[in-house]
């Protein structure tokens, strides 16, 4: 029987990871801490260790050998060297952080990345970039030190890189920020510039279906770095509409400038300081190894609002930025709108003055 080593399996979608390699004939392990043992996981052995530190791998994973390792978390430049050579795939997961304008958009000129990042776009240096805080230059190296070990023969490599994830038991719940004020009776949410932004979206339910293809595929695979996204995309202002509609609440959205500090930035990655829209192509995933959603965006939503719900002390304990200081942001709407008082009454005015819609051929004709 083919064995299958899952790095991690406790997050949102390891468990269909696990699932998806037992119905493929796997004999499965998940090497994780132990801390967060999840009873719906499904029936695999558990190998105990610190996925974090060179000796702690060693140590879990000594003398064992695997016909497939995916890596989805710990320290994955020390685990793809621990199994070199006792593995005959090694799949890791990467993010679109490591494209050069996603978190610094100065990197790029005009700044910010454009619409449609493909595979072959610019990555961060592997030295990093100067004035950078998140550390995006890490995840140049992991991918390259895996890459390395492929040309070197040591396994066949694939790298898939994911953009924001949402589904249950997410490090990060981005539709928290929502789900709580609408809990808490708050009349409203600000979002920057409206919520015109646009980040590429997984769900949980499709990055396990997107990492399944890498072995289902292993020839397509080989020596890959793969983009995902969900089929259906949406701008903040829509994805924050959906949120509401599943939590059945109304939030008046109001909006206040991008580059303006403001509550509105726990909403978006990076606190908006990255670029301001994050769309990846797909089309290599797709045409390569024939991604398809395993579950509809909008279904993937409405399950995760429905789990945060349900699950509502452990959706708000997670790495939430948000403060919920609602004394300092009713002060910070009151002044912002009344700032808004005088250009509102000069955009009364302009558009007294401003010409109107021009026609089309055929309009003026009819």
């Amino acid at each position: 029987m083919k064995r299958a080593l899952v790095v991690g399996g406790t997050g949102p979608s390891g468990p269909y990871l696990l699932q998806g390699l037992l119905d493929r004939g796997f004999d499965v392990a998940m090497f994780h801490t132990g801390r967060h043992e999840l009873a719906e996981l499904p029936p695999v052995e558990h190998v105990h260790g610190d996925p974090f530190s060179p000796e702690g791998i060693a140590d879990a994973l000594a003398g064992r050998a695997f016909d497939v390792v995916i890596a989805t978390y710990g320290r994955v430049r020390a685990i793809a060297a621990e199994v070199a050579g006792r593995t005959g795939q090694f799949v890791s997961v990467s993010g679109t952080p490591v494209y050069r304008g996603f978190v610094t958009p100065a990197a790029l000129s005009p700044p910010g990345l454009p619409v449609g990042v493909t595979e072959d776009a610019p990555l961060v240096p592997p030295e990093g970039i100067e004035g950078e805080v998140y550390g995006s230059a890490s995840i140049r190296r992991t991918e390259d030190a895996v890459f390395d070990l492929h040309r070197r023969g040591a396994f066949s490599a694939t790298v898939f890189r994911y953009p924001s994830i949402y589904g249950p038991r997410n490090p990060h719940h981005w539709e928290w920020p929502a789900i709580r004020r609408i809990l808490d009776g708050r009349s409203f949410l600000v979002v920057p510039d409206g919520g015109l932004a646009v980040h590429s979206r997984l769900s949980a339910w499709n990055a396990a279906q997107a990492v399944l293809l890498a072995v289902d595929h292993p020839a397509e695979a080989a020596g890959e770095a793969f983009n995902c996204a969900d089929d259906e995309q949406f701008s903040l202002r829509q994805w924050l509409e959906l949120t509401m509609e599943h939590a059945g609440g109304r939030l008046e959205l109001v909006s206040v400038p991008g580059d303006l500090p403001s509550p509105g930035w726990t909403t978006v990655v990076f606190h908006y300081s990255g670029s301001k829209h994050v769309i990846v192509d797909t089309s290599k995933i797709r045409a390569r190894l024939g991604y398809r959603d395993a579950v509809p965006a909008r279904e993937g939503l409405a399950r995760t609002v429905e789990w945060i719900l349900a699950n509502r002390e452990q959706a708000g304990s997670w790495a939430v930025l948000d403060p919920f200081d609602y004394a300092e942001e009713d002060r910070f709407v009151a002044v912002w709108r009344e700032a808004l008082d005088g250009p509102a009454r000069v955009a009364a005015r302009w558009r007294k003055l401003s010409m109107p819609l021009p026609q089309t051929t055929k309009g003026a004709a009819g």
